[in-house]
């Protein structure tokens, strides 16, 4: 297991560290404050002269505010910030609800960008917010292990549940049967379902045999594949439309109703040119 890896399952399992590790990782700040669990919704990281802006979340305070990917935060407040825990701690002190004056470099400029706090409104729907109605990305370092299914490209036509998962995981291990259901009633009319895990090819083909697993796997998933779909716990389902579109996500353990309903639907919708 490369120390990689390691890390991102130790930050998975790690339920105590859930909202600091969240916050740093996506700088998505969580407080407990007067005003509530607070969220600004910036990908942050360390650069010279201040905390870089690497991805504005889609629907977040800090979009609405004007703020863009590639800003240098340099002060919140009129406080100086030089780590994403600075921001993060910022943003915990005022709770939601708060305006927060946020002091960015753009290009060979400063600006200054009032962003009104929220309450965090939960990983899934962060993800919802941030994905719904985008594309979905290619998969990278994942290896077939059953099926064919090597990226979400190829499968072009066809309605996706792409879900994230690991042998280890215990609540993805209960979603099997799910997902085999799913697979078995709703393959020939056009759905793939298909498994995305960091395992090795190994470990995750003992898994498909002792799970009894019947639909597509993946091995080897890379780190920019988890990050490129948002992806923090798990297990965690993306319902991708016969364009590639991202339609609805799902985060831990659901009943088969919750996808039956979307898969019904996008099955009916006319397959792209």
């Amino acid at each position: 297991m490369s120390a990689e890896t390691l890390l991102r399952r130790r930050a998975l399992l790690s339920a105590a560290a859930s909202a600091s590790a969240f916050a740093a990782l996506t700088a998505t700040p969580l407080a407990e404050a007067a005003g509530g669990r607070a969220w600004l919704g910036v990908e942050l990281t360390k650069a010279e002269g201040g905390v870089l802006a690497k991805r504005v979340l889609r629907g977040s305070p800090a979009e609405s505010a004007g703020l863009k990917g590639s800003d240098l935060l340099l002060s919140l407040d009129g406080r100086e910030v030089a780590t994403a825990g600075d921001v993060i701690r910022v943003v915990s002190e005022r709770g939601a609800g708060a305006t927060v004056k946020v002091r960015v470099r753009r290009g060979k400029g400063e600006l200054t960008l009032p962003v009104k706090l929220v309450e965090f409104p939960g990983e899934e729907q962060v993800l919802r917010l941030d994905k719904v109605g985008t594309f979905a990305a290619s998969w990278k370092g994942a290896t077939p292990t059953q099926g064919d299914a090597s990226d979400i490209k190829k499968l072009r036509g066809r309605v996706v549940i792409v879900e994230f998962w690991a042998s280890w995981c215990g609540a993805c291990r209960a979603m099997t049967p799910v997902m085999n259901d799913l697979h078995q009633r709703f393959g020939a009319q056009g759905l793939t379902v298909v498994g995305l895990t960091d395992d090795a090819e190994d470990a995750a083909l003992k898994a498909v045999s002792k799970l009894g697993i019947k639909y597509a796997v993946c091995a080897g998933a890379s780190a920019e594949t988890f990050s490129d779909y948002g992806v923090r716990s798990l297990p965690t389902f993306f319902v991708v439309d016969k364009r590639g579109v991202f339609r609805e996500v799902f985060v831990g353990a659901q009943p088969g109703e919750s996808f039956e309903k979307h898969i019904t639907k996008l099955l009916k919708e006319s397959a792209p040119a």
